[in-house]
């Protein structure tokens, strides 16, 4: 009795997809194998998809038939053993030349002496359905970024709603991004410091430790948080909603280029330094912290104030920072705002809240002539590209730059918008806190 091998594959990226799981296809092929009297000697079961050369298990079976372990082999179908030209032509030279002498199927019997017509039309119709399927997945994703819908799985900071197949902002999710990326861009942490902030607030890497630099990186360089997003190395205009302003967004690109995408750590600055000077000797004054420990277990934090020195011998000793605050609000009291001044300057602001909304107007007009203009220049650039007018590189450089100039200036009209006039109502408050200062 010839020995026969048992072979059942399903494909892992389309699990959903298939017509027979493997669980299925094994209990069948055994009925069948048994109906037929056909001595199944090994089974063989991979889960990998067959469109490109290099599968072991079955690399590892076809070796074995070489060594005449078996001479048949039961399937399901064809196109189990293969869908692309390589696997294809050696099943056909095996069957060809005898190596193997018959093959099962659910659905009929090949063997060696049969016409290799109808095998090579089955094979070659499992290859050109995989290359169709590689085609039409390419157009469908292609015809998802000209609508500016992101084919891929959404970053940190948003969903995939597979209902109406497109990505929502995740509103906690959401919060945390837009608080990482404003902690970098005040200059003061470390990609470290963003990966253990995402950690805290549970976004961390899947073995449960904070992400790597890389991450972190990769998350505050992505476009995808301001509007746009990267497809086949492009920047494309997306439908979805940002979470962060693209000058924020700028910021946090201006801290990682000055700091040469090399994090270090800071020390914790201290309110006064930098604002101060000794009045004995004119050097700066400087802090430390020093911490407490009783023996009853109450701990206490205090924050010294003292002079550099820098300049010489000085005989000004520590001063606790709650007593400098004593003696800085003393001196602050002689430099309250006159109210002559300060009924000036308000109504300075009144004048100047009416000449900034009569120019508003015009800037904006000026920045809707700059975006139209930039989008006839997409149009037109997009066109030199289809009549391979200019290279592929420098079509996507010329695109990247026009896109995120047209970001900014929608920002920008936005911003200018609804606060042309937002920077008066913190000047006020600061006339009426000057006002106070004796208070």
């Amino acid at each position: 009795m010839s020995a026969y091998f048992l072979y059942a594959r399903k494909s892992t990226d389309v699990e959903d997809k298939q017509v027979r799981s493997i669980e299925d296809q094994l209990a069948v092929l055994r009925i069948l194998a048994k109906e037929q009297g056909l001595h199944i000697t090994a089974e063989f079961v991979e889960k990998q998809s067959a469109k490109i050369p290099g599968r072991p298990v079955f690399n590892e079976m076809l070796s074995r038939i070489e060594r005449g372990e078996a001479k048949g082999v039961v399937c399901w179908k064809l196109d189990r053993l293969a869908r692309n030209p390589v696997d294809g032509g050696q099943i056909s030279w095996f069957l060809q030349r005898g190596t193997i002498q018959h093959i099962r199927t659910y659905e009929r019997d090949y063997y060696s002496a049969d016409n290799m017509l109808l095998m090579s039309v089955e094979f070659g119709m499992a290859n050109q359905f995989i290359l169709d399927l590689a085609a039409n997945t390419k157009r469908g994703l292609d015809e998802k970024v000209k609508r500016g819908e992101y084919p891929s799985l959404a970053p940190i900071g948003y969903l995939n709603d597979r209902a109406r197949k497109t990505i929502v902002v995740h509103k906690a999710g959401a919060k945390v991004v837009k608080a990482a990326f404003e902690l970098y861009a005040e200059g003061n942490s470390r990609l470290e410091d963003i990966a253990n902030f995402f950690a805290k607030h549970g976004f961390a890497a899947e073995c449960g430790k904070p992400m790597t630099r890389q991450r972190v990186t990769y998350i505050l360089s992505n476009p995808f948080y301001y509007g746009l997003f990267r497809y086949n190395k492009e920047l494309h205009e997306g439908k979805h909603q940002p979470i962060i302003s693209k000058k924020l967004f700028d910021d946090v690109q201006a801290v990682m280029k000055r700091r040469g995408w090399q994090d270090r750590k800071e020390n914790d600055p201290r309110p006064l330094c930098g604002l101060i000077k000794c009045g004995e000797c004119g050097a700066m004054i400087t802090a430390e912290t020093k911490i407490k420990r009783h023996k009853n277990g109450n701990v206490h934090t205090y924050t010294y104030y003292r002079c550099t020195k820098k300049t010489g011998v000085c005989s000004q000793p520590f001063i606790r920072e709650e007593l400098l605050n004593v003696q800085l609000a003393e001196a602050i009291k002689s430099y309250a705002l006159p109210e002559a001044w300060a009924a000036d300057l308000y109504e300075r602001a009144d004048k100047d809240e009416a000449e900034a909304v009569r120019s508003s107007a015009s800037a904006s007009q000026a920045m809707r002539e700059e975006i139209a203009a930039i989008t006839d220049k997409l149009q037109r650039l997009h066109r030199l590209y289809l009549d391979e007018d200019i290279e592929r590189d420098v079509y996507r450089q010329e695109k990247a730059d026009l896109l995120s100039r047209k970001k900014s200036l929608e920002e920008e009209m936005a911003d200018l918008n609804k606060g042309a006039i937002s920077w008066l109502e913190p000047l006020r408050d600061w006339i009426k806190d000057a006002e106070n200062l004796r208070e």
